[in-house]
């Protein structure tokens, strides 16, 4: 049985204090990755690049483009993180944060230790359980 949007947190204020600052924290990093990501793309980017000039050799030019495809992954990623951070930040604010989405049951501070911008505890994760 689920529990609705509405459904308070089982965390105290002090453990959702602590999680809310280590998000803030990783939200951060993750801003900071993702800022020195953009730029490698942007310096690789021969259109940005007046002293550009074009590899003299194939094995070359082949692995500027792998990574350049790295960097756009890694760049995507990042963003997709600082999402799944929001998300976990809203759940704080509106008292859903700690609360398996698929299961309805509090996640164990261990998983939230260990993945604080997790929607699922080990056992719905691991189980697959109703997890889109």
């Amino acid at each position: 049985m689920k529990r609705s949007k509405n459904t308070p947190s089982a965390l105290e204020k002090r453990s959702l204090d602590h999680f809310k600052k280590l998000l803030l924290a990783k939200r951060k990093e993750a801003e900071e990755q993702l800022e020195l990501t953009t730029e490698s793309i942007l310096s690789l980017d021969s259109d940005n690049d007046p002293d550009y000039r074009p590899a003299s050799n194939i094995p070359e030019a082949g692995s500027d483009t792998q990574s350049d495809s790295l960097n756009y992954q890694l760049a995507e990623r990042t963003r997709k993180y600082i999402k799944e951070i929001d998300n976990a930040l809203k759940r704080i604010k509106d008292g859903t944060y700690g609360i398996c989405q698929a299961t309805g049951k509090p996640i164990s501070k261990a998983r939230l230790e260990a993945v604080p911008h997790t929607r699922y505890s080990i056992h719905a994760k691991n189980e697959n359980l109703d997890i889109s």
